[in-house]
């Protein structure tokens, strides 16, 4: 027979048995699952795989019960171990894909306890049509076309799909010729479920349009499953290179995304988001993904997406960042005091020195740090604050800027404009913006002015990326 003899040859060639594997294969009762049964069965004669069979009883037909009895008895007759399992029924909405997951957690459960290595199942040349079909009626990702895998990995070994190169009708003639006795479900028929319409309604046109509609079919899943491995591996290499962690988050040079031709954005975005998602726990969506790849397309130096779960997705002039959005907490001003250093956070300290009395605690030696000289008339009192809106610096005799105006003018991102630090007397005149610039205030060396640096020093990694410093001495 030519199917038994090309399904043992095809099966040795893939090596989906030797004498050592344990077979567990999944046995609803109807032609499918009966024919692949009785293939395994020829085959276990000349290759001696240990063989098992699981039923699940999904008690949502009246036929289900006399299904359970005859593959008792069928697998009794054969010598098989039979595992049949009955589901609990839920509520009426979503049966489909609850069947589903409860068929695969049981699978998997029975691998684990009985020692079995390789699950089987009856998916066929038709099924896989279907499947694809109604992936690319529904939409998704390239992966998704590739409709079914023959081989991956699955519970305590592999899942295994032998039947995918055969035709629905060489299963009917296959169970013909060996008198098989098999159960046909008639919800298959129904025509409100949209696989049914498929599989009665369209698949029969399209082999009437090509005889080889089948093989082609199974031509261009494994053409899609290749190019998605292929790119998987160059994106996942790619966000390894790229991907540079941050105190809170991540950051990927603008350059290198905007180097990308457009669909390699888009796969890379992909890959990225799959990697973090064990970190973050936020399911970037395709629309998600396409807007991005949409709105790189912007004019705008700074934007920002949010990606749900409290994360953002920001680009800012030179770097993407991906951080989590953090609580706002209100700073109180502290009075800056001459030789009375004070610690801002953990990782930031600032003091105003007299010119001969300058320390540095030796902890703090190896921090980065941003100084200038700052003269000051006696009795100027100065204290460190966040900038405020309106908030103006005069960087040069005449000329007098929004601190907002100079951060965009400068191309400071977002995130560091928001770890500085303002300068100001009681007046709110700004003598620096910490750690960026300093104010045309701070350099009058008039005679009757006090001489005294002011020293800020910071932890980079703990602020999360080295801002464009300018440095005064």
């Amino acid at each position: 027979m030519i199917v038994k003899e090309r399904f043992s040859r095809v099966g040795q060639q893939k090596k989906f048995w030797s004498e050592t594997t344990k077979i567990l294969v999944a046995v609803s009762g109807g032609v499918d699952s009966m024919v692949l049964l009785d293939l395994l069965l020829a085959a276990q004669q000349k290759n001696f795989f240990a063989l098992g069979v699981v039923h699940i009883n999904h008690q949502l037909r009246v036929e289900s019960a006399e299904e359970e009895h005859y593959l008792q008895t069928y697998t009794a007759a054969k010598n098989l171990p039979f595992y049949s399992i009955t589901w609990e029924r839920p509520a009426e909405t979503g049966i489909e894909t609850a069947a589903r997951q409860f068929r695969y957690q049981t699978f998997s459960r029975i691998m684990h306890e009985e020692g079995y290595d390789t699950l089987m199942t009856a998916h066929h040349g038709d099924d896989q049509i279907e499947t694809i079909l109604m992936k690319i009626l529904r939409g998704g990702q390239l992966s998704s076309f590739a409709g079914i895998k023959e081989i991956q990995p699955f519970a305590t070994g592999r899942l295994i799909r032998p039947l995918l190169s055969y035709s629905k009708e060489q299963l009917y003639e296959y169970a013909k010729e060996r008198q098989l006795i098999y159960f046909e479900d008639v919800t298959n028929q129904k025509l409100d479920v949209q696989r049914n319409r498929l599989r009665h309604l369209v698949i029969p046109r399209l082999k009437e349009e090509n005889s080889q509609t089948l093989s082609h079919f199974q031509r261009f899943s494994k053409q899609i499953q290749w190019a998605d491995e292929l790119i998987q591996k160059q994106m996942n290499e790619k966000v390894t290179e790229l991907l540079q962690p941050l105190a809170n988050g991540w950051q990927i040079s603008v350059a290198k995304i905007s180097e990308m031709a457009e669909g390699e954005r888009y796969f890379f975005l992909h890959a990225l988001f799959e990697q973090l998602f064990n970190e973050t726990t936020v399911a970037v969506k395709e629309q998600q993904i396409l807007f991005l790849v949409n709105q790189w397309k912007s004019d705008k130096s700074q934007w920002q997406f949010d990606l749900g779960k409290g994360w953002l997705f920001k680009k800012e002039y030179t770097n993407v960042r991906i951080e989590q959005l953090q609580p706002v907490q209100s700073f109180v001003p502290r009075m800056l005091l001459p030789n009375q250093p004070i610690y801002l956070s953990d990782s930031q300290w600032i003091g105003l020195f007299s010119s001969d009395k300058l320390a540095v605690p030796e902890n703090l030696a190896d921090w980065s740090e941003f100084r200038h000289d700052l003269w000051l008339e006696d009795g100027t009192k100065l204290q460190v604050d966040q900038r405020h809106p309106g908030d103006r610096i005069r960087l040069t005799e005449t000329l007098t800027k929004k601190v907002s105006r100079y951060f965009i003018d400068k191309k400071i991102p977002d995130s560091h404009r928001e770890q500085a630090w303002l300068i100001t007397d009681e007046q709110r005149n700004v003598y620096s913006v910490v750690p960026f610039t300093f104010s045309y205030l701070s350099i009058d060396k008039e005679t009757d002015k006090i001489h005294y640096i002011l020293l800020y020093k910071y932890q980079k990694k703990q602020l999360e990326g080295e801002p464009n410093v300018r440095k005064g001495y």
